[in-house]
């Protein structure tokens, strides 16, 4: 369902901007720019259509007027983006429509309620992806550090580990909380230990809070180091995010980080 949801939100978004776009329209100048060229110079008036008092076209020169001449020429953008913008949702309201589910179960759902000694044999690798945090028990050490307790029931240490376990469960990516590296003689338990579903790759996140703590930051510089030699790669395998300065974190990135790496 998640691309359907895309499309939905994405349909959102250019009916947001249409309605703006529309507001601002009333408020651009009537009529449009029209420029010619005389004796090498450029000249421009504002040409008002025909109507009301007026029984035909008519031109005002703006040439001096740098302000109407720059207001006509956002509205010729305006008028050409608002275009636009009514195609575009027209051709996603199609897609909303036309849209067919691609998740292994959706797919698969008369097949899997006629045999379903052979469910396992619809996803990559034979099994279903969220199987891999069953039966997993989160390691309980430096309890004191707790903050919060996530949806499904996980302790954790910080509101930016809350929001992208909150996120991942979103997009139905199976994540286990603080789990070991499982590679000999890296004592290292990361953040979150993921499974990516279409192809079953082991990701790594850390994401790292206390940035204007220096022994902070040293230390992990120093756990990335030691990551990089055991072959999990930034530009692979891990993904890192920061806080900022006052403990915050930026949503759009950790969801477009998501998308890229991990759907």
């Amino acid at each position: 369902m998640y691309y359907r949801e895309q499309l939905i939100s994405l349909r959102g978004c250019l009916g947001d901007q249409l309605s703006d776009l529309n507001h601002e329209l009333e408020v651009l100048p009537e009529g449009k720019l029209y420029i010619y060229q005389k004796n090498g110079k450029y000249y421009y008036c504002q040409r008002l259509p025909k109507g009301g008092y007026r029984k035909k076209e008519h031109r005002i020169a703006i040439t001096k007027d740098s302000d109407a001449i720059l207001a006509l020429v956002r509205k010729k953008f305006v008028e050409k983006a608002v275009q636009n913008i009514k195609s575009n949702i027209e051709e996603l309201d199609k897609a909303i429509r036309n849209y067919s589910p691609v998740s292994e179960k959706c797919v698969m759902h008369s097949f899997c309620s006629k045999y379903p000694e052979l469910a396992k044999g619809i996803f990559f690798g034979g099994s279903d992806p969220a199987a891999w945090t069953d039966g997993y028990v989160q390691p309980m050490f430096y309890v004191d550090d707790f903050k919060s307790v996530s949806a499904q029931g996980e302790n954790l240490r910080s509101g930016g580990e809350m929001y992208i376990t909150s996120r991942l469960n979103h997009f139905g990516i199976p994540y286990r909380y603080e789990d070991d590296t499982g590679i000999p003689d890296l004592n290292y338990a990361p953040d979150l230990k993921i499974l990516r579903p279409r192809d079953r790759k082991i990701f790594y996140w850390e994401h790292f809070g206390k940035v204007t703590d220096y022994g902070y930051v040293m230390d992990n510089i120093g756990k990335v180091k030691d990551y990089i030699s055991y072959g999990i790669k930034p530009w692979d395998n891990l993904i890192m995010t920061f806080s900022n300065e006052k403990g915050g974190y930026n949503g759009k990135l950790i969801d477009a980080m998501i998308e890229c790496w991990l759907l």
